[in-house]
């Protein structure tokens, strides 16, 4: 399993964000192309975003880091407090400055397609997106049939996406078999004596990190994951910054 879209003929759901994914063609998309003022309102109405086990150390600066209840198990940046809510993302479509975005944002709206009987994957791109335009695009994605350079990065940075993701799922493996996370409730100060409860995540029981084995230790530290566990911890500390974005915005709604 990848972090992929599935076929068009295939009845699995989709990726967050992707809503009609189409291979790359040169024929069907020879005028087509992405816009010159594409802004993140995409990513406006969701309150978590998918990361990579790469990315945790920028992430941890400014977002809470939490994992999937689900499987594969994964991280996740939290960027809202309640659902369909991203503070980070303005009414502009802007993302707020200084704050690192996650790969899976920045990818967007490229992904891999899995080509099971070929044991491949073909990039797509979502035909849906509003950064997408299928004629006369500022962006083009061929010229004269052949990929332009804008299609071979946003190539190079899918693979490289994959790459990660793929690390990271066998981090979220390890995880899981060695019973490190829990799950978990968390408490957002929004002052005034408010605060805001969230539930559906995972955290990592800290106990387990002081009695993990030295096999263990030395495992993780091979494969580069030990810092991620410190990471994941220290990123806690910022719930204390949504709830001061909800508080910028005016606080919660009802809902």
């Amino acid at each position: 399993m990848t972090d992929a879209a599935p076929a068009p003929d295939a009845p699995a759901p989709l990726p967050m964000f992707y809503k009609q994914p189409m291979p790359l063609e040169p024929q069907r998309h020879a005028t087509a192309g992405l816009k010159s003022d594409a802004t993140y309102l995409f990513a406006a109405t969701t309150n978590a975003l998918p990361l990579t086990a790469s990315e945790m150390l920028l992430a941890a600066r400014t977002y809470p880091i939490v994992f999937s209840t689900s499987t594969p198990t994964v991280p996740f940046a939290v960027v809202g407090l309640r659902d369909h809510e991203n503070l980070f993302v303005n009414e502009a479509g802007a993302w707020r400055e200084d704050s690192y975005i996650p790969a899976y944002v920045r990818r967007y709206p490229f992904i891999f397609s899995e080509v099971p009987e070929q044991q491949r994957l073909v990039l797509c791109i979502d035909e849906a997106a509003d950064s997408f335009e299928s004629a006369s695009a500022a962006r083009p994605l061929f010229a004269d049939g052949k990929p332009t350079d804008a299609l071979q990065r946003a190539l190079q940075f899918s693979e490289t996406f994959q790459a990660h993701y793929m690390d990271t799922r066998r981090f979220g493996e390890w995880l899981d078999k060695n019973n490190m996370l829990e799950d978990r409730v968390a408490r957002a100060d929004l002052g005034g004596g408010q605060t805001f409860t969230l539930r559906g995540f995972k955290l990592m029981n800290p106990e387990r990190l002081q009695t993990l084995e030295d096999s263990q230790v030395l495992e993780l530290h091979r494969k580069g994951w030990l810092p991620l566990l410190h990471f994941h911890l220290q990123s806690l500390n910022n719930w204390a910054l949504l709830g001061s974005l909800v508080r910028s915005r005016g606080g919660l709604k009802p809902s």
